[in-house]
């Protein structure tokens, strides 16, 4: 939500944030939304989920949105690219990689097209090829669902009910992992510099 409103109206990321807390997209103490902690959490379930790994949140390289400015954004835009909090996890030749950071991704990708408060969780394998999944991911009518959910799955865990392990197995019997270093991690990178000019 703060990234897309940073780029479509030109706010500050506080002037956004404040937003965000007054409309209850993020909380009073915003940290754990701004720092990348929120979309850490999702990631090592998802992770959890995707290779039957029991996966902490701690291991999780993170990087959030608090430095982005609004100089940033437009640098980005004149490159083609937008901004994106992204929480990435794939499977590597020396473990398993897990990281949420800013992301440059292209203006044309179906990602970049994911704005305010919707999220979007995009699955690649070999046989499936890419699949995206996008819905609200914020807001009083997402958090109702998922508690709403989560009271479903209480109910079907008593004594005596058909039950699957939200995991696809009990958390006893996830696996442990090779957690990939992110200093083995290759990508773009991109510097902007402020500088005087002196012509």
């Amino acid at each position: 939500y703060i990234l897309t409103k940073m780029e479509k109206e030109g706010l500050t990321f506080e002037a956004c944030l404040k937003e965000a807390q007054r409309l209850g997209y993020a909380e009073a103490d915003p940290a754990f939304d701004i720092e990348g902690n929120d979309t850490a959490h999702k990631l090592s379930i998802l992770t959890s989920l995707a290779f039957g790994t029991a996966i902490a949140a701690d291991d999780i390289y993170l990087e959030g949105i608090t430095n982005i400015s609004i100089e940033d954004i437009q640098a980005a835009a004149d490159l083609g690219y937008r901004i994106k909090l992204l929480g990435v996890a794939q499977r590597t030749d020396s473990g398993i990689e897990q990281r949420v950071h800013p992301t440059m991704v292209p203006y044309d990708s179906v990602i970049a097209q994911v704005d305010g408060v919707t999220n979007a969780v995009a699955v690649e394998s070999d046989i499936l090829g890419e699949l995206l999944m996008v819905g609200p991911g914020a807001g009083g009518n997402a958090t109702a669902s998922a508690v709403l959910g989560d009271i479903a799955d209480i109910a079907k865990s008593r004594p005596g009910a058909q039950h699957v392990p939200a995991f696809g197995r009990p958390t006893t019997a996830l696996l442990p992992y090779k957690q990939a270093r992110m200093q083995s991690h290759e990508g773009g990178y991109f510097i902007r510099l402020k500088v005087v000019d002196r012509t």
